[in-house]
């Protein structure tokens, strides 16, 4: 401890995306605790920058050096909390001694992942196994949550929900297209984030009659995948771009396979933009607008939304509630009450 502030420190295997931004979130959004770095940079995977004067210890090369270097990090510096982030740096819970105070956050469960059975029937073993330890978990997402305590039902437990920072606006964005709804969506193109199911969307809508934008870069066949079906993938982009984009949007639709709590419909949602999830579970519990499980039925939730008037409101509502609650004081109540349990772990 230094002076009255708790000393955190933040570990991870996996610092780029939305981990990154979580955890400068975390370190900006609360300054009643002394914050360090011991992270495996993800090159490629940048967001947000790390505020001045944070003591940043980072780590290249294997697991095995990242393990080592960071048991020995935990060890040396005399922390009050050690808050692990993804399922990787979770496995070092079996290498810390008795008495290292953990919080966990996994930031979606790897078990989550679209893995065949045998994979996930590993990885929930592992998990479960590991969340035997003292520990305090750190959930983005109610489902997030639910899943841990399925785990181990006495585990302590707090959501902090994921938050977005203002961007102000530029007016550099690309003009809208007369007449043409704009539809978008965020994310790396890849699995996770389905490509394949946007395109299939995009297929039953028509370019005729919409606008479709992909946010973001990735895998090449995927991409070529979502450009046939008429959407325009505009790659990488700062963050002031983004916005605009989003700005100028009529609506984000997120066509994700698996989440813990995103962070690309938090910024649709702020840019004023409503937001169409596809129901997958994670999404329900964070109180999005559900269009449904296939294609065809996120097909015709965005044909509703702008044919009805009514069902579009309680999109617009929906979204703007999720907006109101990602609040930087909510996330720092809620993460002041996490580490308050992680004190008084024995």
């Amino acid at each position: 401890m230094i002076g009255n502030k708790l000393r955190v420190l933040h570990v991870t295997e996996a610092f780029g995306g939305g981990v990154r931004s979580a955890i400068i979130h975390y370190i900006t959004g609360a300054d009643q605790f002394e914050h360090s770095l011991f992270a495996r940079v993800r090159v490629g995977h940048e967001t947000l920058d790390l505020p001045a004067g944070i003591d940043v210890h980072r780590v290249d090369g294997g697991l095995r050096g990242f393990f080592l270097e960071a048991r020995r990090a935990v060890l040396d510096g005399n922390y009050d909390i050690v808050h692990l982030h993804s399922s990787y740096a979770g496995a070092l819970r079996a290498m810390l001694p008795r008495g290292t105070r953990v919080v966990y956050s996994p930031h979606c469960y790897v078990m989550e992942a679209g893995h065949g059975a045998v994979k996930k029937h590993v990885y929930r073993t592992v998990e479960k196994t590991l969340a035997q330890r003292a520990q305090v978990l750190v959930a983005v997402s109610p489902h997030e949550e639910s899943i841990g305590l399925g785990l181990r039902a006495d585990m302590p437990s707090e959501v902090v929900e994921n938050i977005v920072m203002p961007v102000p606006a530029v007016g550099s964005a690309a003009p809208r297209v007369e007449g043409k709804p704009v539809i978008s969506m965020i994310g790396r193109i890849m699995a996770q984030k389905d490509p394949g199911f946007y395109a299939s969307v995009c297929s039953e809508l028509g370019s005729s009659r919409y606008r479709f934008v992909w946010i973001g870069d990735g895998e090449a066949h995927s991409r070529a995948v979502l450009e046939s079906a008429g959407v325009e993938v505009t790659g990488w982009l700062p963050p002031t771009e983004v916005r605009e984009l989003l700005r100028i949007s009529d609506l984000y639709v997120h066509t994700a396979a698996w989440e813990g709590g995103p962070l690309a419909t938090l910024e649709a949602a702020d840019a004023g933009c409503a937001v169409l999830a596809r129901s997958i579970p994670s999404m329900e519990s964070l109180g999005y607008a559900l269009a449904g499980s296939r294609p065809l039925d996120v097909a015709q939730a965005v044909d509703l939304f702008f044919s009805d008037t009514q069902y579009q409101e309680s999109v617009r509502l929906a979204t703007k509630a999720i907006a109101q609650a990602s609040t930087i004081e909510r996330m720092s109540r809620s993460l002041d009450a996490a580490y308050g349990q992680a004190m008084s772990l024995r």
